[in-house]
């Protein structure tokens, strides 16, 4: 097992023992250290203390398992962020009910920009209420979606 998978299986067992999702894992370069960068999330938005929690019980558990012990690493745990785009289907169904942008590769019903409440998502499309009408878009269609943030 490389060290993204470990990583990705440590956090995912803390985070699910909090009532948390693990979202994402990144593990990258920064000057002579890693950097292991760890998203949460939760339906209800993730608090300072869920990350403060994750990160001592995966920190205490990386160090008795000797984790990247001849390499110093850096560890980061956040929440995605209100505007990181969906990358997978349990992105989507985190935010069901929420307003959503949904750019698409090619117009559906004449727009590629879509902006409504997401309905539905499932492995194949997603259904939005766009305007008072129901519009579907073909996953493989959708070059980017993420939730639509307005301030004020």
């Amino acid at each position: 097992m490389d060290v993204l998978e470990t990583l990705s299986r440590y956090a995912e067992g803390i985070a699910e023992s909090k009532g948390l999702e693990l979202v994402d894992v990144e593990i990258f370069r920064a000057g002579r250290r890693r950097v292991a960068r760890i998203y949460i999330g939760k339906r209800e938005g993730v608090s300072v203390d869920d990350c403060a929690q994750v990160s001592r019980e995966l920190s205490a558990l990386l160090d008795a398992e000797g984790f990247l012990a001849d390499d110093p690493y850096m560890l980061e745990v956040s929440s995605p962020g209100l505007d990181r785009p969906f990358k997978t289907l349990r992105d989507y169904s985190r935010n069901l009910g929420r307003p959503v942008r949904v750019a698409t590769r090619e117009p559906v019903e004449g727009k590629s920009l879509h902006v409504g409440l997401l309905d539905e998502a499932d492995e194949k499309s997603i259904s939005l209420s766009e305007d008072g009408k129901k519009i579907s878009i073909a996953m493989n269609l959708i070059a980017q979606a993420k939730v639509d943030v307005r301030i004020g």
